[in-house]
């Protein structure tokens, strides 16, 4: 069976040769194994990077498909299951605004095993915080194309 693919090779897939540009992000420091003082989750943030190569579930940026410019946010399944913390509720959130702010569609590239357990009630407010700016981004009349991975 084929390995799956991650975020970045996932990107590569989808949008046209070399026009992705990452969009940059809010990540700011955290209290030891983070807001909860979940023990391990440090160390288990840092396997995740080192195995993934990223610093976060989600990689947000810019790129083409077809000529037409989008937002594409596409979940690593390798950093503890595509799962949402508050960071990537940061860079989601960025990433929306910023498609608002340049009138260009949304396309989620979704990979995601849900909620961060290791940040509790945190990490399910940040469906929450994610649906409100997917309603923003519809009202502003932009398109939404989410992929399945």
């Amino acid at each position: 069976m084929a390995e799956r693919p991650g975020a970045r090779e996932f990107l590569a897939l989808v949008i046209d040769d070399a026009s992705f540009t990452e969009l940059p992000h809010p990540d700011g420091p955290w209290p030891p194994d983070g807001p909860l003082g979940w023990p391990g989750y440090d160390a288990a943030r840092a396997r995740a990077a080192e195995r993934t190569g990223e610093a976060e579930s989600v990689v947000c940026g810019t790129g083409r498909v077809e000529g037409v410019r989008a937002v594409f946010a596409a979940f690593e399944f390798g950093f503890l299951g595509g799962s949402l913390g508050h960071r990537t509720g940061d860079r989601l959130e960025a990433a929306y605004a910023y498609a608002r702010e340049h009138r260009l569609p949304v396309v989620p590239l979704v990979a995601t095993g849900g909620s961060r357990m290791q940040e509790g009630m945190l990490a399910l407010t940040q469906l929450q915080r994610v649906a409100r700016q997917s309603a923003l981004t519809r009202a502003a009349g932009l398109a939404q194309i989410a992929v399945v991975r």
